[in-house]
């Protein structure tokens, strides 16, 4: 009988990659990442658009600039994606060359970010939640296990702030606390390394735990409460808001609710912290890009979506416009306010002509300000000494 050989496949080689570990990625280097994950998977025309969008907004505020070390594999990229765009229907399959693909790899496994980095965030991000013991003990298993097998040393720039947030874990995994409370000395240590505001309202004042807290009126008077510090013609507004605010705004349609909540949004990013404009009415349109070039609203702390999305603790404030395009209802709104207890909100509403929107009364009920945008001038009641009003 007639031996017959079976052809064996060869598996496909291994590629390795020299990697630097960062403690921030290169921005080029996150946009060629991106850009090479998407290889030989389906994406639609308006995701391929955000994308496009990202590259050019990183571009125009020179956070890559012609100088960058892979400006080249940016414009090459640039000119795939917008290529992309144009000829796709509404969904395609993507196709990265085998050439351009093989540099695009190499670039994006060039850079990684520091484990320690990625753990101390995962460690922040904890900060003020009630009923976390589970992922805190994931979290507390994970850094023990980097340990262990020498992947975080003690020679690593960030291991003694490791070492104590692994205390700290230890603590109220073992303790009877609902909530993990990360002390002001150890948070002020991160703050430059995580980036944002970390301390949630009314945090720091004795006395309080889990069940509430019962004070005399001068230990009231006594206590801490942090504003933003809100300054000019918008304090004049709505006054000095509490760090977390929830605000309303509403109007007719064409009242300039939008421009008077973009000038706003300039506003707290110039003065305040980074700022999330959630642009679902309008989307990335011309009447958008109109608007922030006749308010000069182009801050590197402004950022601009066509969506909300999942994650927004890195934020100081977000304006979501509109709430009907979004989809939300009270119970999102009070969640947004668990999940992110340092982000202050801002809702923007469309009216009738009787001046009524959906869920009015318990929406008006959730906020401490509320704004109405009528012919051009923004009027508000709430809370802080609001009563003010401005012209838009």
């Amino acid at each position: 009988m007639k031996k017959v050989s079976t052809p064996v496949k060869k598996a496909a080689p291994v590629i390795t990659y020299k990697t630097d570990n960062v403690e921030h990625l290169d921005t080029d280097v996150q946009f060629i990442k991106r850009y090479a994950a998407m290889h030989g998977k389906v994406k639609s025309q308006a995701q391929i658009l955000t994308l496009i969008h990202s590259l050019q907004k990183a571009i125009l505020e020179r956070r890559i600039r012609k100088t960058s070390t892979y400006a080249k594999e940016i414009e090459t990229m640039q000119q795939q994606l917008i290529s992309c765009y144009e000829q796709m229907g509404e969904m395609a399959e993507i196709k990265i060359d085998s050439k351009n693909l093989k540099r695009y790899l190499e670039i994006a496994h060039s850079q990684a970010g520091m484990l320690s980095i990625a753990l101390l965030k995962a460690y922040v991000s904890l900060n003020g939640k009630r009923d976390i013991k589970d992922k805190a003990g994931r979290l507390f298993n994970r850094i023990k296990k980097a340990v262990e097998q020498g992947k975080i040393t003690k020679s690593d720039k960030y291991a003694t702030k490791l070492d104590d947030a692994f205390q700290t874990l230890k603590t109220y995994i073992d303790g009877d606390s609902k909530i993990l409370n990360i002390n002001k000395a150890q948070l002020n240590g991160l703050m430059g390394i995580v980036g944002g505001e970390l301390f949630p309202k009314n945090k720091g004042v004795s006395g309080i735990d889990d069940n509430g807290m019962i004070v005399n009126s001068g230990e009231l008077l006594k206590m801490d409460f942090q504003t933003i510090g809100l300054q000019g013609k918008y304090r004049e507004l709505i006054g000095d808001p509490s760090v977390g605010f929830f605000a309303m705004v509403f109007g007719l349609p064409k009242s300039g609710k939008s421009t008077m909540c973009l000038d706003f949004a300039n506003h707290l990013a110039a003065n305040h912290g980074k700022v999330l404009y959630c642009a679902i009415e309008e989307g990335f349109g011309y009447t958008l890009k109109e608007k922030i070039e006749r308010l000069k609203a182009n801050h590197p702390n402004l950022f601009v979506t066509d969506r909300v999305p999942e994650h927004l603790d890195q934020f100081q404030f977000v304006f979501i416009d509109s709430v009907s395009k979004a989809g939300l209802e009270v119970s999102d709104m009070d969640e947004m306010r668990k999940m992110n207890p340092n982000t202050s909100f801002i809702f923007i509403y469309h009216t009738t002509k009787e001046g009524k929107f959906r869920g009015v009364n318990a929406h008006a009920h959730e906020v401490d300000v509320i704004i109405e945008v009528e012919k051009g001038k923004a009027t508000s009641t709430g809370r802080f000494n609001a009563g003010g009003s401005i012209r838009v």
